[in-house]
C-alpha cells in the first residue's frame, strides 16, 4: 500500500509541472524595458541684474513656457535669483536646487541687484527622478579677479544625478575650471547629466567632460555633457524671451 501511495504522489507531481511548464507556454514573457527618453535643458536667464541682456523678468516668463511645452527630465540653470527657483518650481511642479555665487568681498553668498535674493546657478528636475540626495556645492579653486566667485551644483537623484555651473569669462581660468567640473561629474557615475554655459566655444569645452561622456552644444558657449548612461540621440536650440542664449535641448536616450 505504501508503494501504491509512492505512486499516486510521483504521478500528481509529475502532472502539476506539466501544468506549470504549460502555463509558461501561455503566458507570454513581460516585454524588455526600452530605452527611455531623457531629455535635458540649458539655460543662462541672466537676471541677476548685471548684464546688458537683463530683462525684469521676462527670460523667466519664457523659460516656465519652456518647460511647459517641452517637459525636460533636468533643466540647469545659470545666472538666476533665489526667487526665480522659487516661482519657476511653483509654476511648474518640478524639484529644485540652488547654490549661490561667493562674494569675495564679503565671503558670503553673491546677491542679486536690487536685493531680489541670492544670486547664482540652479537645477530643476522632474518628480519621477525621484529625491535628491545630498547636494554638492563647490566654489572652484580656480578664480579669476571679479567680485563673483563661481561654483559648481551638483545633486544625485534616485534615478539620476545632475549638475550645473557657469565658468568665468577669463579663458585661462574657464579652462582650469572645466577640469575641475570633470572631475566632480566624474564622481557621479554613469547616471549623471551636466549643464552650464562654460564660458568656451568648439574643442575649448572638450575637457569639461569625463572621457566617453556624450556632449551637445549651441554652437556657442553653452554645453551638455551625458555619462556612459545616455546616448545623444539630437540636440537643437529653443528662443527663449529676454536671455542672451537661446536655450540649448539636448535629448538623450537610457
Amino acid at each position: 500500500m505504501e508503494r501504491a501511495v509512492r505512486s499516486r504522489r510521483r504521478s500528481a507531481g509529475r502532472a502539476l509541472a506539466a501544468l506549470v511548464a504549460l502555463a509558461g507556454l501561455l503566458i507570454p514573457a513581460a516585454p524588455a524595458q526600452a530605452a527611455g527618453p531623457f531629455d535635458v535643458l540649458q539655460l543662462n536667464l541672466c537676471d541677476g541684474g548685471f548684464a546688458p541682456c537683463y530683462s525684469a523678468g521676462r527670460s523667466v516668463d519664457s523659460a516656465i513656457a519652456a518647460i511647459h511645452r517641452r517637459k525636460p527630465a533636468v533643466v540647469t540653470l545659470d545666472e538666476v535669483c533665489a526667487p526665480d527657483i522659487t516661482r519657476m518650481t511653483r509654476e511648474t511642479g518640478y524639484l529644485w536646487a540652488f547654490a549661490p555665487s561667493r562674494d569675495r568681498a564679503t565671503g558670503g553668498p553673491l546677491g542679486c541687484r536690487d536685493n531680489r535674493g541670492d544670486y547664482g546657478v540652479g537645477i530643476l528636475t522632474d518628480p519621477d527622478l525621484g529625491a535628491a540626495g545630498r547636494s554638492v556645492i563647490k566654489p572652484y579653486t580656480a578664480q579669476d579677479g571679479a567680485n563673483e566667485q563661481r561654483v559648481v551644483l551638483c545633486v544625485p537623484y534616485s534615478k539620476a544625478a545632475a549638475c550645473t555651473t557657469q565658468l568665468s569669462p577669463d579663458a585661462a581660468v574657464a579652462a582650469r575650471q572645466c577640469r575641475e567640473l570633470a572631475g566632480t561629474a566624474r564622481g557621479l557615475g554613469p547616471s549623471a547629466v551636466s549643464g552650464g554655459d562654460l564660458g568656451l566655444t568648439g574643442p575649448a569645452a572638450n575637457p569639461c567632460a569625463p572621457e566617453g561622456w556624450s556632449h551637445a552644444d549651441d554652437g556657442g558657449v553653452q554645453h551638455v555633457f551625458g555619462a556612459h548612461g545616455y546616448r545623444l540621440q539630437r540636440s537643437e536650440t529653443i528662443p527663449i524671451d529676454g536671455a542672451a542664449h537661446p536655450g540649448l535641448l539636448a535629448e538623450f536616450a537610457r
